[in-house]
């Protein structure tokens, strides 16, 4: 019996290439639900089975549904909680989902634990890409090319001063692989480098590459007053859902950067929006926000120095290959009735 796979259509001429003894892809494409469909089913005239049926595209069915082993999931095909749980009834023999980033807080892993599937992130795949957005918002707020764009589009000429970095502290909350990949970078720059981390024990007696580790709970505001720039390199739970709010912002410098390359969520993005507006800190970089796509009547539009960088940070020309190495790597794992790597749920 040939196991197939549910796998993004993109992933065609990849698996053209590399043809898989007892495994067969079935392509699925999944369009963006319209603005009438969400309308519909809030209401509740549509039911989330339908709405998924409205976006799934596969090239085969009947039987197709019967066998699929594992599915692979990537960052741009967005699935609602409701959805996934109409898609795994749909393929009732899965037993291993790929999600193709580092977040899972938009999907409910029990869900997948009550049915046995197994759940993998993308693990480091992504870590170093997001961790150079970090450093090139940090690097682009330090020489202050925002400041250099505006007096050029103003025929303006004038010098600015630049604080030297290795004179600056860098304080990453999520001392996980992409806060770990931050601060390599940022301590092989020569700069100060501090992390807040939930288990700070857990480094011992050498914390590099950070030159100290401070507890998430309790501590963060040292790491705030501190810190000339801020990166949020956690994941999303309920526990850290609004972590950087009103009374935390007021711990940030006078002009320091805050650069989220994590989750919107993390900030509560009015709070930060009102902070920036009036001047008490110098700049946020903001990868992903509350909402993606950004709706154009959000105020991250209209706010001074903010700078969105539109999902961008793990968006590489190779990220279907290195996506399909990982898949692969798992799928023989699960053929073979080990465990996938980086398995979350």
């Amino acid at each position: 019996m040939a196991w197939r796979v549910l796998v993004p259509v993109e992933t065609r001429g990849l698996f053209a290439q590399h043809q898989l003894p007892g495994v067969a892809p079935v392509f699925y494409g999944l369009r963006d639900e319209s603005f009438c469909g969400k309308a519909l089913r809030k209401v509740g005239w549509r039911d989330a089975r339908q709405a998924l049926l409205s976006r799934l595209d596969t090239e085969e069915s009947g039987r197709a549904e019967a066998d699929v082993l594992a599915i692979w999931l990537l960052p741009t095909g967005y699935i609602p909680r409701a959805q996934m749980v109409c898609l795994l009834e749909r393929y009732p023999t899965v037993r291993w989902v790929y999600l193709q980033m580092t977040g899972t807080d938009h999907l409910e892993l029990e869900c997948f634990r009550r049915r046995g599937i197994m759940v993998s992130n993308a693990g480091r795949l992504n870590s170093r890409m997001v961790a150079e957005m970090a450093v090139a918002s940090i690097l682009a707020q330090a020489k202050r090319l925002p400041e250099h764009l505006a007096l050029q589009r103003t025929f303006r000429w004038r010098s600015l001063a630049c604080a030297p970095l290795g004179e600056q502290t860098v304080g990453v909350i999520g001392t996980g692989n992409i806060g770990f990949e931050v601060a390599g970078l940022c301590r092989a720059i020569g700069m100060r480098v501090l992390g807040a981390s939930r288990d700070p024990g857990r480094f011992g007696d050498d914390p590099s590459p950070y030159h100290r580790v401070l507890k998430l709970d309790g501590e963060v505001e040292t790491l705030l007053a501190e810190s000339d720039h801020v990166v949020l390199a956690l994941p999303l739970t309920p526990e850290t859902r609004g972590l950087l709010e009103a009374r935390l912002l007021k711990h940030m410098k006078h002009g320091a950067t805050l650069v989220n390359v994590a989750r919107g969520a993390l900030v509560q993005e009015g709070d930060l929006c009102r902070a920036l507006a009036r001047g008490a800190i110098g700049a946020a970089y903001v990868d992903v926000p509350s909402r993606v796509p950004t709706p154009v009547w959000s105020r991250l539009y209209r706010t001074p120095n903010l700078v969105l960088t539109h999902y961008s940070a793990a968006n590489g020309p190779g990220k279907l290959v290195g996506g399909f190495d990982q898949f692969i790597t798992g799928l023989s794992k699960v053929l073979q009735g080990s465990e996938p790597p980086d398995r979350v749920a």
